[in-house]
């Protein structure tokens, strides 16, 4: 929920309209509970869960942004539910995966997990981080750090996410090809999308993203200059962006009755 926290202070200021945002943490996730051992995590069941929570809170149909695997969700909930989808915002999410975005996330959860220390834990994950943002000062990078890991009081990092999520990330390579889902990306159907990329993102290559949007030539695209993934949401463009592709949709469902 943290890397909407910004975008859900700020959204309703950019749309003008006081809609509710609902921020979910994910299972394994933030404050979620961890998933049970004898259940493995995947897209599929987080597509369950979620639509799962819509039926708890009484929700109809929504649009729905996801980042990364969020994004992945989505377009699983679309396959599963397609009713609850009223419109849908993809921020480096696409029916390939890239392995080396998946490779260097491991090697790097691998190598924090080793780290002891105050400083070399700070520094450590500000050059990390740098990768992804390389025009922010250290007080704002380590703001970012903190939403995934939290220093202990023994100077070593602990994760606020389930370990059990970074060990399926074991499997990749990066020379591997992931299984191309285009019929998740195709279950969103003619419902109004509007497709992002972060400039330094290695999960949703850009050759990717292109095909996404030869696919949709309708749907809206933009591309968050100098930010690797996840997108902070913060920029004045991309609020302005989001805010105009929700009134649309909006206007959309309204003239569809």
């Amino acid at each position: 929920m943290s890397d909407f926290a910004a975008f859900a202070d700020q959204f309703s200021s950019f749309a003008k309209r006081n809609w509710p945002i609902i921020r979910v943490d994910l299972i394994g996730r933030g404050h979620a509970r961890k998933e049970r051992r004898h259940r493995p995590y995947s897209t599929l069941q987080d597509a369950s869960d979620m639509a799962e929570f819509c039926r708890a809170l009484g929700i109809d149909d929504a649009i729905w942004f996801g980042q990364g695997h969020g994004g992945q969700v989505i377009m699983a909930l679309a396959a599963q539910h397609p009713s609850v989808i009223a419109g849908a915002i993809l921020c480096d999410a696409g029916p390939i995966i890239n392995a080396r975005g998946l490779v260097r996330l491991r090697n790097n959860l691998a190598y924090l997990s080793k780290l002891r220390g105050q400083n070399a834990i700070r520094d450590s994950l500000r050059r990390i981080l740098r990768v992804d943002y390389p025009n922010l000062g250290d007080g704002t990078l380590d703001q970012i750090g903190a939403r995934t890991h939290v220093p202990t009081p023994k100077a070593r990092l602990e994760p606020r996410f389930d370990m059990r999520l970074a060990d399926q990330l074991n499997a990749f390579d990066n020379d591997d090809v992931l299984q191309a889902n285009w019929h998740l990306f195709d279950a969103l159907g003619k419902m109004p999308i509007l497709l992002i990329r972060t400039q330094h993102t290695d999960l949703l290559r850009a050759e990717v993203f292109q095909m996404m949007c030869k696919k949709r030539p309708e749907a809206l695209n933009y591309e968050i200059k100098g930010e690797g993934s996840p997108a902070l949401l913060e920029g004045a463009d991309e609020l302005g962006v989001i805010a105009d592709f929700v009134l649309h949709t909006c206007k959309w469902h309204k003239k569809r009755g």
